[in-house]
């Protein structure tokens, strides 16, 4: 007798891990030989629970027994420090964005906003900090700067991401992320840091848009005035359009306040898987908000049509009746007592 076990949802979060990890097809584990007490699922979602807990890393190995987690994972033991740091650097970029790429919905994507932002970094010594205001010293503050395009219509999703560990004008990564690009019939937005005019025959190249407002000159000599006025005149017909590049504001607001994002990494390849975790942890946190905001009706039918069926085939009947067909009158009375 074979007996099959369903795997237990617990909550939204945990359904996004496990659908992560079935469409990336990553084995369970990546030796054949030794011991094998972790899974890839286990070690991908561990990574992505630590950056979502925003805590030191012994504190959140410390803290993991006493939390339901554990027990959702089916961890046989928990992992020490040095194990998770060993995770952290066991997925490179290359695996990271493959999984970004799985939990980005674009398939109803019609406006973009693109934007660059700072990002800080957690490492600074404050009491070196202080000596040196004490000695009249300049602080030397690391920088580095995230630019994305974000979905403004849809899931509020990061599509795609250029991380520098040094300021580069907004211009320059621009032109990068535009150029790159795989979509097709999408209008992008930018603010007045993209005024070259490189931005519209890079997107017009795809059968994109792309929608910025025009340069100010204040009196100064003007070049290009037909590409200007091209310009102006889009940025007019499209007025609408752009009124939805805050929401990408809005983004690295939630990803700088509900996560935390302050750099903790030292070296420069580690600063940029974390900044990798950081970005598929946002979509995945707008996965399950917008699925427990849009549970549509017609999944609930389909729910509900799947429970009769299984149910008929046993012969179960609802009150004095036996049906031996799906009512459909039924699932929408069981829809509402649902909802009510």
């Amino acid at each position: 007798m074979i007996q099959k076990q369903l795997t237990r949802i617990n909550n939204k979060t945990q359904k996004q891990l496990i659908k992560l990890f079935h469409d990336s097809g990553l084995p369970n584990h990546f030796n054949h030989y030794g011991t094998k007490d972790f899974t890839n699922y286990q070690r991908i979602s561990l990574v992505i629970l630590f950056r979502k807990s925003k805590k030191s890393l012994r504190t959140f190995v410390e803290e993991l027994p006493e939390e339901k987690w554990s027990s959702w994972l089916d961890l046989r033991k928990i992992p020490g420090k040095s194990t998770l740091h060993d995770w952290l650097k066991l997925f490179g970029m290359n695996l990271i964005r493959k999984l970004q790429e799985l939990v980005t919905d674009t398939s109803d994507l019609k406006i973009a906003a693109i934007d660059g932002t700072g990002i800080p970094s957690n490492y600074r010594s404050p009491y070196y900090d202080k000596r040196r205001k004490d000695f009249k010293l300049r602080t030397k503050r690391p920088f580095n700067k995230l630019d994305a395009i974000v979905d403004t219509l849809g899931k509020k999703h990061i599509i795609d991401y250029s991380f520098s560990l040094r300021n580069r004008s907004d211009t320059y990564v621009g032109k990068k992320l535009i150029r790159r690009t795989k979509l097709s019939r999408v209008k992008f937005v930018g603010d007045k840091g993209y005024p070259d005019y490189k931005y519209e025959e890079l997107a017009k190249a795809k059968q994109n848009n792309f929608i910025s407002p025009p340069k100010e000159y204040k009196g100064k000599c003007r070049q290009n005035n037909y590409k200007r006025r091209r310009k102006e005149a889009n940025y007019q017909a499209n007025k609408g359009v752009y009124n939805r590049r805050p929401i990408v504001e809005s983004v690295f607001s939630s990803m700088k306040r509900v996560q935390d994002l302050k750099l903790r990494s030292r070296l420069p390849f580690m600063k940029k898987r974390e900044m990798g975790w950081h970005v598929l942890l946002y979509n995945i946190r707008m996965n399950v908000k917008f699925d427990n905001e849009t549970g549509s009706v017609q999944t609930q039918i389909d729910y509900f049509f799947v429970i009769i069926v299984v149910l008929d085939d046993f012969g179960l009947c609802f009150g004095n009746i036996t049906y031996k067909k799906p009512n459909f009158d039924l699932i929408l009375h069981f829809i509402y007592l649902y909802n009510s």
